[in-house]
């Protein structure tokens, strides 16, 4: 094949992860050419990706949304024709898109989004079921592609702003979500717990997280470098790529931190691993508690169905440090070899 594209219109995660299938058809056909079709909040993940031909920005907020602004893309789409088309999204916009470029084949991925909402009724919850990666290449066996492929960002060489010299500990407190969010006062214990003479912190989010990380800046006894709302993308991954460490709860970040190589600690609380979106690194862990009203939503929700949030307000500050110590003991050891 000499030209191939991906679809993926999702959030941040569903980006990061679909770099797996990048890499799988960038090894399977090294001399193809691949373009990535994505939202373009989420472009500048890939902006520095040496697998890609190019990126093309769907602007679902701007000139993209709505019908008109779908048919004004479709529009706009290359003329010239491809070996193959993959779609990681299938919804009726993806499918859209991928009936108006000129393809010789097309793949879409089985999405099973029923299964995530038989787990929320309760029904499934022991059955093991493959991960989202391995989901996404395993659609695309029918183009030859086989073996195991990691999701992978590659950071610029200058993240553009000023971090710590000293080893830090990366926190990303907030997400989308409200039940999907650790109380800011546990990070900011946890922030006061584990920065010390060895280890500095470092606050990243989006504009939406800025009252939380400012909450934990407020809470730890030491100064801390708060970036959130300060970094594009391309900037977030080259600082998480030089974190030991990233403490979060389950969003992007704690994708966009895996796939820029470093470890970390999530914590769940109305979404489960068995929705395949967990952390896939060996030393990564995901803290959760075992309730019987988990899950309880898809993605999240404003406030909790049952008015207790004991899924997130039952983990105590000690156990994510628990959890934390051997990872930072493995880090200074490599640092000392």
């Amino acid at each position: 094949m000499r030209r191939i594209a991906v679809i993926r219109l999702g959030a941040m995660g569903d980006i990061v992860l679909a770099t797996a299938a990048i890499g799988a058809l960038a090894r399977r056909y090294p001399d193809a050419g691949i373009d990535f079709i994505c939202k373009r909040d989420f472009a500048g993940l890939l902006a520095h990706d040496p697998r890609l031909a190019r990126v093309i920005p769907f602007d679902h907020r701007g000139r993209h949304r709505g019908l008109r602004g779908l048919l004004s893309f479709l529009h706009d789409l290359p003329r010239e024709r491809y070996d193959c088309v993959v779609d990681l999204q299938a919804n009726a916009r993806s499918r859209a898109i991928m009936r108006c470029l000129r393809a010789g084949r097309r793949v879409e991925w089985p999405k099973r989004g029923l299964r995530r909402r038989l787990l929320v009724r309760g029904i499934g919850r022991k059955r093991k079921a493959p991960g989202v990666v391995e989901r996404y290449l395993s659609a695309l066996a029918p183009l030859g592609v086989t073996g195991e492929v990691a999701p992978k960002l590659f950071p610029r060489p200058d993240p553009g702003v000023a971090l710590p010299r000293r080893p830090f500990i990366a926190i990303a407190p907030g997400a989308h979500w409200q039940t999907k969010r650790w109380p800011a006062e546990r990070f900011a214990e946890l922030a006061a717990a584990i920065g010390n003479a060895t280890w500095d912190i470092v606050l990243v989010g989006g504009e939406g997280d800025r009252e939380a990380c400012a909450a934990v800046a407020a809470g730890a006894p030491f100064p801390v470098l708060d970036l959130c709302g300060r970094l594009d993308l391309t900037q977030l991954v080259t600082v998480l790529s030089k974190a030991a460490l990233l403490v979060c709860n389950d969003t992007g970040a704690m994708h966009v931190a895996e796939a820029a190589g470093t470890p970390v600690i999530a914590l769940f609380g109305p979404t489960v691993r068995g929705f395949g979106f967990a952390p896939w690194r060996e030393e990564s862990a995901v803290i959760e508690r075992d309730l019987s009203c988990r899950p309880c939503s898809v993605h999240g929700s404003a406030r909790c169905p049952r008015g207790h949030f004991r899924c997130l307000r039952g983990i105590p500050t000690a156990q994510v440090q628990s959890a934390i110590r051997p990872l930072l003991q493995k880090h200074l050891g490599r640092l000392m070899i």
